[in-house]
């Protein structure tokens, strides 16, 4: 057995039998090398050189921010503000939820984090409203997969530190692409709502003054994507110190301004966040060392030599890896997909003349849908279980309303400006 076939087939019995992915990865990146004869210590030099970056240490301070604000009660503000938009249109509520969904996203990072905030909310809301669970639930699943496009996101961090690429133009690119995800899922809740008669919030649009008090309640929380973007934007501190400073932002915030909460509850917010932010940092090692075992076999050049020797139109290549990303998030989580496939297709991107900011937003992005495919969708499954509708009964509609985002994904893949004309706007220099 050679050891590639050895890597390959110790990783897939290892998560065929449960095995977690990170210690899968671990243990079948080991197995290859004491089967080859190599020091051992490799692992832990591995493992250590892939945790070893200053842009990882803003993950643990955008998970904070994040779980602050989010035990911060902050959902019901922004539903005020998203109400006075959008309140007025067929299926309001159903506008409600994406918008909300917008603004979260530009507070947590993370999808499955939205989704369950999302759901907690609307869950009671919608229900009440008469709209269908099932339509409800597979909405405010595929409403948190903007969580990881719209900065600041997780995602976009661990690619940029993964890719060389720089993190502040990543988490500006995502910027357009997000605000079009969200509004091809509005237009797809007006069509299910003129099908289904779902009605409206407000006889009609209550005016300036509402939009205006709606904002004056969601300044606050708001307050934290304007830090990150426009402190990155003007130059004035890093992606990774524009987290700590977000992070120290939403507890004064919701500590002292807006008081929603209490001292007793910050040593269980910093221990989910020192387990989340573990859990992302132990992934990244066991990738690290799969995928120093993959280039110590030039598995990407082998890669790479194939491809190219079929094509090296940068749209078919583009297209290609869009489907490659598809197929992965299906069957492994986001951020172990990212750490293994990226060393692999970021050369070959670049070789054919794809934009590196370009291709890291729409890997995000075509992730981002993976959150949403069983059996390993963190999006849908968070969002059925707060709901409590079994997930068995919302596949049908579910596949057919992850199709707009599919599409989204495929413009942006196709269409370099999507991605690249916010960055270009705002600080041409990171491009």
């Amino acid at each position: 057995m050679g050891p590639l076939t050895l890597l390959f087939v110790s990783l897939g019995v290892a998560l065929a039998v449960g095995v977690p992915v990170s210690f899968a990865l671990i243990l079948s990146s080991a197995l290859v090398i004491l089967y080859e004869g190599l020091p051992m210590t490799v692992v832990v030099q591995q493992m250590f050189h892939g945790i070893n970056g200053f842009t990882l240490l803003a993950l643990p301070f955008f998970f904070l921010a994040g779980n602050v604000m989010g035990d911060g009660g902050i959902s019901e503000r922004l539903v005020k503000l998203a109400m006075a938009l959008v309140g007025h249109l067929r299926g309001g509520l159903a506008h409600v939820n994406v918008v909300v969904g917008m603004f979260i996203s530009g507070i947590s990072g993370s999808s499955t984090a939205d989704a369950a905030a999302l759901s907690t909310v609307f869950a009671p809301a919608m229900k009440r409203r008469g709209y269908p669970e099932v339509f409800s639930t597979c909405l405010t699943a595929c409403t948190s997969t903007m969580g990881v496009v719209i900065p600041p996101s997780i995602l976009m961090v661990i690619y940029g530190a993964t890719a060389g690429v720089s993190t502040g133009a990543l988490l500006l690119g995502g910027i357009l692409p997000g605000v079009i995800m969200g509004l091809a899922l509005m237009a797809q809740s007006h069509i299910f709502a003129l099908k289904y008669d779902f009605p409206r919030e407000h006889p009609r649009f209550l005016g300036l003054c509402a939009v205006w008090a709606g904002i004056k309640e969601a300044a606050w929380p708001l307050g934290v994507p304007l830090i990150i973007v426009v402190g990155m934007a003007g130059g004035v501190f890093t992606p990774t110190e524009s987290a700590s400073i977000a992070a120290v932002y939403a507890l004064f915030v919701t500590l002292f301004v807006l008081k929603t909460i209490r001292w007793v509850q910050l040593p269980q917010i910093f221990a989910d966040t020192a387990i989340q932010f573990a859990q992302v940092i132990f992934c990244v090692t066991g990738a690290s060392i799969f995928g120093w075992v993959m280039a110590f076999y030039q598995v990407p050049d082998v890669v790479n030599s194939f491809i190219l020797g079929f094509t090296r139109d940068w749209l078919v290549v583009m297209l290609l890896i869009v489907l490659l990303n598809v197929v992965i998030g299906t069957f492994m989580d986001a951020i172990p997909a990212i750490l293994i496939f990226v060393p692999i297709i970021h050369p070959l991107a670049v070789e054919v003349g794809i934009h590196p900011v370009h291709l890291g937003v729409v890997v995000v992005m075509t992730q981002a849908f993976g959150l949403l495919t069983p059996p390993l969708g963190m999006s849908y499954m968070t969002a059925c279980a707060v709901f409590g509708v079994p997930m068995t009964k919302i596949m049908g509609l579910l596949h057919l309303m992850m199709i707009p985002i599919l599409l989204v994904c495929i413009l942006c893949a196709v269409l370099p400006w999507t991605v690249l004309i916010v960055p270009q706007l705002i600080v041409p220099a990171w491009l």
